[in-house]
């Protein structure tokens, strides 16, 4: 009898922790991104970060907390957009100092969202004002990227499949001649 109300507490409460609004969602995945570059967690940070832009991610920040040394960011406006909230846009001031020449730069950074079930991943960043070498690949990471026009993995992979279809289309018509 008394497993009654405990067992309605915990699905009451479930519901209420499940009905965070979207405003939210995007505040701690904005915030919680931020907060975690800030202080070097780019561990945690990339976990909000698209699959598909994590790669860029790292590349981007490789230098942070090496080459550069951040002083404060502040989160300067969050606009959402699409019906459903589905996507989002965040504009991130950050001060930094270049560890080379111990000078403070500023750099503002648009950051773009995608809304999931379980909150927003940031799918792009570019610099909009200010110092943009913030977000320069360093030169080191620079050497593994394809030059424009050389075929990536990616690329090569899908190539290799086209040829693959191509080759068994034309067995496959030979074979119905014979």
């Amino acid at each position: 009898m008394r497993a009654l109300p405990i067992l309605a507490l915990a699905l009451f409460s479930g519901c209420v922790f499940n009905n965070v609004s979207a405003e939210e969602k995007l505040r701690d995945s904005v915030v919680g991104l931020n907060e975690e570059i800030r202080w070097n967690r780019l561990d945690l940070a990339t976990a909000r970060v698209a699959p598909e832009f994590r790669g860029e991610f790292r590349r981007t920040h490789a230098d942070w907390h090496r080459g550069f040394e951040l002083a404060d960011h502040e989160i300067i406006d969050v606009q959402t957009a699409g019906e459903d909230r589905e996507r989002a846009t965040s504009f991130v001031t950050f001060r930094w100092y270049d560890m080379r020449t111990m000078l403070l730069a500023e750099t503002t950074v648009k950051q773009e969202w995608r809304r999931t079930i379980n909150g927003y991943w940031l799918i792009s960043e570019a610099v909009t004002d200010g110092n943009s070498r913030l977000l320069e690949i360093p030169e080191r990471l620079r050497a593994d990227e394809p030059e424009e026009g050389e075929p990536t993995e990616e690329t090569s992979s899908e190539e290799d499949a086209a040829s693959a279809r191509r080759a068994i289309e034309t067995s496959t018509t030979v074979a119905s001649l014979d």
